[in-house]
């Protein structure tokens, strides 16, 4: 890793602490919640950390390969650097949020997404529940934005960084009183609550992982639901939770 790309992980490191306090604190309804699912939530991060950074595809090698071919809008044309990060950040937005409404409506997906949903609570930690597979869809899709654009490496640790922390602080077990506000242009803790609900329904919203325009504009939004909202699924999960079945117990139907 760069020198640039461990300031940046120690700036995530440094986010998910504050947001892990700020949750310590104010205990919200993810305080009553299994022990269990923290062991689940952190192994399940630890093991996507571990294989995203083994895997050959990344946005950081699309950078790589596009600086060194001369390919990608930001080769072509001269842009300044931050019209770079406004442009691979909504670009990296409209693709994350078809990826993610793909992973509701595939059904093979869904059954691996479905590990994401199935937290009984949601908190900082369930940022880091997603099933590794995942990482064979997501992975793809943004590197290939990323060769697209073409931007720095620079550019694209920024973003890298700018979503997962933005991902933290929509799964933080908070309450933000400039919610209805923030909500008029970006995904909130709120929106993103009701985005776990039981509900098919309802968590079948609020795809957007930055800008609420996207569900806006392609008819999927929902409105944002209350700190106390229940969350997880209506089907049947693992219980207690165990981390080898929620992994390889995934492709048998509900």
């Amino acid at each position: 890793m760069q020198a640039g790309g461990w300031i940046w992980a120690g700036l995530l490191v440094a986010c998910f602490a504050l947001l892990a306090l700020v949750e310590a604190v104010a205990p919200g309804p993810a305080r009553s919640a299994s022990d269990r699912r923290l062991f689940v939530n952190f192994s399940l991060g630890t093991i996507n950390i571990a294989l995203g950074s083994a895997l050959p595809v990344s946005t950081l090698a699309a950078a790589a390969l596009a600086g060194a071919a001369g390919i990608g809008l930001g080769h072509v044309v001269a842009l300044p650097w931050a019209l770079l990060f406004i442009l691979t950040l909504l670009a990296r937005s409209f693709v994350t949020y078809w990826v993610h409404r793909l992973s509701h409506g595939v059904p093979l997906l869904w059954r691996l997404h479905r590990v994401h949903h199935g937290d009984r609570a949601v908190d900082v930690s369930t940022t880091l529940r997603n099933h590794p597979i995942e990482l064979a869809l997501t992975i793809p899709a943004a590197a290939a934005t990323v060769l697209l654009l073409g931007p720095p490496i620079s550019v694209v640790l920024a973003v890298d960084t700018f979503l997962f922390a933005l991902a933290l602080w929509q799964h933080a077990d908070i309450r933000t009183p400039a919610d209805p506000l923030l909500g008029r242009l970006m995904v909130t803790p709120g929106l993103h609550r009701a985005h776990h609900s039981p509900r098919r329904a309802d968590h079948d919203r609020n795809f957007g992982d930055v800008m609420i325009f996207w569900d806006h504009l392609f008819g999927t939004y929902a409105p944002p639901a209350d700190r106390d909202s229940p969350v997880g699924l209506e089907e049947a999960m693992p219980a207690p939770e165990r981390l080898i079945g929620l992994v390889v117990r995934r492709f048998r139907r509900s």
